[in-house]
Formats: structure tokens, C-alpha cells, sequence
């Protein structure tokens, strides 16, 4: 359709004397095609001489010695079924090394036809026997096309190219990928070859790979292999019956053989639809409820020490219930205590991509959310749980606490509760940072947490404030820190061998050096690879040794200040990297899949990404005045979501996601200043 277009245009700005120009380029065009059918025949003409020469030299290899009187037999005068078997067994070691080339070079080279050589092995080694050959032939020819394939790629699709009905592009893009490769060798007279080239172009690694083309190709090799044995061991009458069956149902399979395609056709159109991780509010499944409720509380018993109080009494319905958000486990902790409520829980969409964890979740009653931007789908459910009075579990800050202290929320989140109109109750979890901190290894075993449930405002109450009273009053209920908390609690301790792995992705300069990006974690101690500076966490969380801060807070506000005076004094401050880019998966088989790399850029103008995007180059731009944070997971990526996409950034330096976190806010606050 482009040539086309494009002639048109060569006629019209040059006339119909340049048509040459034209008559030159079908020729060429036309000159390429031949040259690529040329090519094919090649290729075809090249394997068929081998899988010839290779044939030649798998029976001279049989035949060799005395195995070729051994042959002869077969044609002597009279000769029984037993006498057959008898003789085909005298082949030995060859004979059983030829069944297995023989099986191999059928998958290899399409045009061998599987069945002779599998009724070969049924009459000379037996049932079992003879499928245990076949099928190493089977596993080697397969494990051959694996390889070719990681050697030549797509090139071989030259070869591997047949005309049928399938609709293979339609097929890869398939969820799946395992069922409709093990149906495709129940259908008639699509070479193994074939199929093992479409399996491995999807991708599949090699012990799943051969698992399915093993097992699907080792019913036609059992029936292959039955005939042959049904042969020597039954009577001529029972033989010919079975293979008559047989030969009625291929030939049906191949009469209905357009039915059949259809049908498969259909089949991978329906599993071809995109996974979503769209989802309207249902009620959530009591039965999944009280499963994971019960598996979350034996989880909490054996890590934690966790205390409950409940200030509110019964919790009153419909009502939102807001959650303070220091650790990843913060669900749990509230699911304990809220459990009997069946809330819906309002989480990051990013853990929708995944179609298992995403269903579970869905069934659950979960709503999925994107992150600081507008998601009218998410406002949409948390206004329908709220009309079916019920309740929802929000965390309003929206990401985890960096050092364990309230960073505040989104303007538009404080208008939703407030316009909401209903009742407004609080959790507040302290001794969840230090439990399991967002920058941690893991969590610190029997770690104390203490969670409060109390009433912020009644329904009818909120009709009786202003807005900015109740955004200032909301604020000062949500605020915590932990370590004023902890100070509160002098008998507390943390006994982790590891307390500080992991924290060179949050504390990313050095205080003393000022290099960035050059901090590793070990045990308790983080130290600096440039100027050996090193600072060690007791079991209070507490800095010791040569850093001029006490605690991570103190740290962490000075790298704050820091880049405020590299802003203030650079208008053009701009923070680049090169990064890897993730995107939503398509078939939902995890969360995220790589769609490029390319370079990003954060200035007063927002985020830019320059790159690559599913194989195309482009320019993104994220406008500074919509961003309102950029979220990130230490020593791992920064993100932000565009509608229900996300965009996932994974930095050269992993230890620097912190730092665009940093930057976005102080890059949004001074210039707003």
C-alpha cells in the first residue's frame, strides 16, 4: 500500500515522463521478491540433500557388517512373524542407534514421514521398547531445532514455513501458548518440525519446552509404535481391523480437517484477548477472604509482635477507613484487625498486571489504583462501595514511607474524603517501618507493632467544616514518626544481623565526600567506595561511627537540602540517566514486561523519555505542573503511571532511584515557591 502511494506521488510532482523511475522500482521490487523466493528454494533444496545424505548414511551404517545378511532374511520365502521379529532384533546396537537417528532426522526434516520408522521399532524391539527409541529420537530432534534456533533465529522460518491453516501470529501473542502447542500435534498432517519451530519462537525456555513437545508428540509415536508390536504379536485379521480404525479416523480428521483449524483458529482468537487490569467493584469472596485472613494472621503470629486497640467500638457502615503507610506489609496488619469487615482494599495497580495475583485480588474486592494521576475507573469503584454501603481501606499516601514519617497527600485525595460524606475512621501502625522498612531485607524477627483504630469524623459531622479546616485537621491526624515513637519506648530493640543491607538505596551521598551513587550495605554497616567513610546501625536504629547524623532521618533531610541548593542555584538543573523501560505486561503472565531503553530526563519542566517503546523511538514527555511525585522502590526503579499504563524506569545506577524521588519534589516545590 506504501509503494502504491508513494508512485502516485512520483507521477504527480514529476510527470509522466519520469514514469521510468517508476517501471524501475516494480522491477527492482519485483527482482527482490524473485531473489527471496530463490532464496527459500535454496534453503529447501540444501535440506533435502542433507536429510538425503544423512539417510544414506544412517542405512549404510545398518547394513554394515554382518547386519546386511540380516536383511536379507527378510525376503526369504515363507518366513514367520516370529522369524521377522527374530531377525529384526539380530540388527543390535545399530539397529536401535538407526530407530533413534531416524526418529530424530523425521523431526528435523519435515518431509520424513514419522510412521514407518515407528512401526519399524514396534516389530523389532516391542511396545515399550520401541516408544522408549522413538521418543529419544523425538527428544534429540527437538533439543536440535531448540538449539538451531538460538544460533539462527528467525531465518530458519525459511525453512519451517508450510502452507496450513493455523493462524500462527495470532497464536504467539496467545496466553495459552502450552494448551494450544500440545493441540496442534493432535491435528493431522502438521509435521513435529513445525511445531517445535513455533514453540521455541515464542520464546519458551528449554525444560518447558521440552516437556510439551515430548509429551505432545508421544501419543502418535504409541500409536505408531502399537501398530508395528500388533503386527508380530496378534493375528493378520485384529491387525488389519485396528488399522483400518485408524486410517477411517485420520481420514475423517483430514476430510473435517478445515472444521478442525477453525475450531483451533477460534479457540486462540478467545485466548489472544489482552489481559486488563481493569476491574468493576464486586463483593469480595468471603471464602477467599478468610483464607488469606487465616494464613496472614499465622504469618504475623511467628515475625511480629503485634498489638491492637480500638478506640472507635463498632465500625459503622458505609466508612473509609484511612491507613498510616510505613511498611509493605501494611494489609496484613490491617486485614487482622478489619477482617470481620470484608473492606476493599485500595491498592497500586502495578500488582494488577499480573493475571494470577490480579484475579485473587479482583476476588478479594481490591481496586486497583494509578498512582498521582487521574484514574476515573478507581474513583468510579470507591464511589460504588461507598453507594453499596461498605467499606473502604485506603492508604492516602500512596507510597511507602522513605524514613518512616508521614510525606503527606495528594490535594485531590483530601477532596475525596471530604466530598465523600461518610464516616472516616483512622489506623495508625507505628513500629511497622522498623519492623520491615521499604529499603529493608526482609523482616525483623518478633519486632514490635502496635496498631490504633480511631474515629475521625462522623458522616453528618463533615457537612459542619469547611474544606481547609478538615484538610489541616486530616494532616494532623495522619501525621507519625517512628522515631519519636521509638524514643517513647526505650526498652525496644532490634536484634538483625542485617539492619542496614539495603540502605545505600535510600542514603545515596556520602556526607563527607559528597559522591553519590557509591554506598554498599553489609550487616549493619554502610560505607562509602570512594572514601572509605563508614557508618554502623545499633539495635535502636541509631547511627555510630564517623557521619555527622544521628538517625537515617537526619541523613536523609541533609541529601533534601542538598539538592534544594544544586536547584536553587542552576535554573537549568536537569537529572539524567540512561534507563531501562518496563511497561504492563500484554498476557499478563507478570507484572511488568521490558518494552526498551533510552535516556530520561528531570528538569522544572517535568519528566522527558527519549528512547525506544515497543520498537519505535520516542519522546515523552510527563509535564511538571501533573506530576505530583514520582514514585520509587529502592535499589530498583522510579515510576509514574500515564491513565492505567505505567511507566517503569530502571536507572544505570539503581542506587540513585531515591534521588529522583528527592528531585521530583524539590524540583515541583522551589519553582512553585
Amino acid at each position: 500500500m506504501r509503494r502504491a502511494v508513494s508512485f502516485g506521488i512520483l507521477n504527480t510532482r514529476f510527470g509522466a515522463g519520469n514514469k521510468l523511475y517508476i517501471y524501475k522500482g516494480l522491477f527492482y521490487n519485483l527482482k527482490k521478491n524473485t531473489m527471496s523466493k530463490n532464496k527459500v528454494s535454496k534453503v529447501k533444496v540444501f535440506m533435502l540433500i542433507t536429510g538425503v545424505f544423512f539417510l544414506a548414511g544412517i542405512f549404510a551404517f545398518l547394513l554394515s557388517g554382518e547386519n546386511l545378511s540380516v536383511f536379507k532374511a527378510f525376503f526369504r520365502e515363507g518366513i514367520t512373524q516370529e522369524e521377522i521379529r527374530e531377525n529384526a532384533q539380530n540388527f543390535g546396537v545399530r539397529g536401535a542407534v538407526s530407530v533413534c537417528l531416524l526418529s530424530m532426522m523425521q523431526v528435523v526434516l519435515m518431509f520424513l514421514p514419522a510412521e514407518p520408522v515407528q512401526v519399524v521399532a514396534g516389530v523389532s524391539y516391542g511396545l515399550w521398547h520401541g516408544i522408549l527409541l522413538c521418543m529419544a529420537g523425538v527428544f534429540a530432534g527437538n533439543t536440535a531445532i531448540y538449539l538451531c534456533y538460538k544460533v539462527f533465529g528467525k531465518r530458519m522460518s525459511e525453512y519451517y514455513s508450510r502452507k496450513i491453516d493455523i493462524d500462527w501470529g495470532s497464536a504467539k501473542m496467545a496466553h495459552a501458548v502450552s494448551l494450544i502447542v500440545l493441540i496442534l500435534y493432535v491435528l493431522p498432517a502438521i509435521p513435529y518440525g513445525m511445531i517445535c519451530f513455533f514453540a521455541v519462537s515464542m520464546g519458551l525456555k528449554y525444560p518447558r519446552y521440552t516437556f510439551l513437545t515430548v509429551l505432545g508428540s508421544l501419543p502418535s509415536v504409541f500409536i505408531g509404535v502399537g501398530l508395528g508390536h500388533l503386527a508380530v504379536t496378534s493375528s493378520l485379521i485384529c491387525s488389519v481391523i485396528v488399522f483400518v480404525l485408524l486410517m477411517a479416523v485420520l481420514t475423517v480428521m483430514l476430510i473435517k480437517r478445515d472444521a478442525l483449524t477453525a475450531k483451533i483458529n477460534e479457540f486462540i482468537k478467545k485466548k489472544n484477548t489482552p489481559y486488563t487490569s481493569d476491574t468493576e467493584v464486586r463483593k469480595p469472596n468471603k471464602l477467599l477472604f478468610r483464607v488469606f485472613s487465616a494464613v496472614t494472621d499465622l504469618y504475623l503470629f511467628f515475625k511480629f509482635r503485634v498489638k491492637y486497640k480500638n478506640l472507635a467500638g463498632k465500625i459503622e457502615k458505609p466508612s473509609i477507613i484511612l491507613v498510616t503507610h510505613g511498611s509493605f506489609i501494611d494489609f496484613m496488619f490491617s486485614l487482622k484487625f478489619l477482617k470481620k469487615y470484608y473492606p476493599h482494599i485500595v491498592t497500586a495497580r502495578l500488582y494488577m498486571y499480573d493475571k494470577v495475583m490480579g484475579s485473587i485480588m479482583k476476588a478479594g474486592g481490591a481496586i486497583p489504583k494509578s498512582m498521582f494521576t487521574v484514574d476515573y475507573e478507581s474513583a468510579k469503584n470507591c464511589l460504588n462501595v461507598l453507594k453499596n454501603k461498605e467499606i473502604l481501606l485506603m492508604m492516602p499516601e500512596a507510597r511507602l514511607s522513605t524514613v518512616g514519617r508521614y510525606e503527606g497527600m495528594q490535594g485531590v485525595t483530601s477532596k475525596f474524603l471530604y466530598k465523600a460524606g461518610v464516616n472516616l475512621y483512622l489506623l495508625k501502625i507505628h513500629g511497622n517501618y522498623f519492623a520491615m522498612p521499604k529499603w529493608g531485607n526482609g523482616a525483623r524477627h518478633r519486632a514490635q507493632v502496635e496498631c490504633t483504630l480511631s474515629k475521625l469524623y462522623a458522616a453528618e459531622e463533615l457537612s459542619g467544616i469547611d474544606f481547609e479546616t478538615f484538610k489541616s485537621s486530616l494532616n494532623k491526624s495522619m501525621y507519625y514518626d517512628e522515631y519519636e515513637w521509638l524514643a517513647e519506648r526505650p526498652g525496644l530493640k532490634y536484634s538483625s544481623k542485617t539492619l542496614a543491607e539495603g540502605l545505600e538505596g535510600v542514603l545515596y551521598k556520602c556526607p563527607m565526600c559528597g559522591a553519590e551513587g557509591a554506598g554498599i550495605s553489609s550487616g549493619r554497616k554502610l560505607c562509602c567506595t570512594v572514601c572509605g567513610t563508614k557508618a554502623v546501625l545499633d539495635d535502636r536504629y541509631h547511627f555510630a561511627g564517623e557521619i555527622p547524623f544521628t538517625d537515617i532521618r537526619g541523613w536523609y533531610d541533609y541529601q533534601y537540602k542538598q539538592l534544594e541548593k544544586e536547584i536553587a542555584a542552576d535554573e537549568n538543573y536537569i537529572l539524567e540517566s540512561k534507563v531501562e523501560l518496563k511497561h504492563s505486561s500484554i498476557n499478563g503472565k507478570k507484572c511488568l514486561r521490558r518494552a526498551g531503553e533510552g535516556i530520561c530526563r528531570l528538569d522544572r519542566s517535568g519528566l522527558t523519555y527519549e528512547g525506544t517503546d515497543d520498537g519505535k523511538e520516542v519522546k515523552v514527555h510527563f509535564n511538571g505542573n501533573e506530576v505530583y511525585r514520582l514514585l520509587f522502590g529502592v535499589n530498583e526503579d522510579f515510576e509514574l503511571y500515564a491513565g492505567k499504563e505505567i511507566y517503569y524506569f530502571i536507572p544505570e545506577n539503581k542506587r540513585m532511584c531515591a534521588k529522583w524521588y528527592l528531585c521530583s519534589i524539590a524540583l515541583k516545590d522551589y519553582f512553585k515557591g
